[in-house]
């Protein structure tokens, strides 16, 4: 019985390890930062982290899109080798493409854009 109930244990254990292995997105490729105000400095919005998942998907902006106004690159791990994370001045992914680079600011074009999207292209 004791033996039994050992069994069932490790089992347990084991489902429960690969089922927090399975809610990973994969190798984290990057994080970026997202602020209200030109310069990357001021309204400070939080950060995105980028997964291996991420790959060629358009991910929205969802920190009130129409005010996000610059985007800081913070890291690009080794992971991301040959890849190029695009900001986007829409929600769609189609316009004002714009590749960053780690450590630069990126502030919007126009007085009337925000930053709406972003994709990784490796």
């Amino acid at each position: 019985m004791q033996f039994t109930t050992l069994i069932v244990a490790a089992a347990t254990m084991a489902l429960g390890t690969n089922a927090a292995a399975l809610r990973r997105d994969g190798a984290r490729l990057a994080q970026f930062r997202i602020f209200g105000a030109d310069g990357c400095n001021a309204l400070n919005y939080g950060f995105y982290t980028v997964d291996y998942t991420d790959i060629g998907v358009c991910n929205v902006i969802t920190a009130d899109p129409s005010a996000v106004e610059s985007v800081n690159l913070e890291v690009l791990t080794p992971a991301a080798a040959g890849c190029t994370l695009f900001i986007f001045s829409d929600a769609n992914c189609s316009a004002g493409k714009t590749p960053t680079t780690v450590n630069v600011c990126n502030n919007v074009k126009e007085a009337t854009e925000s930053w709406g999207s972003y994709q990784i292209l490796c």
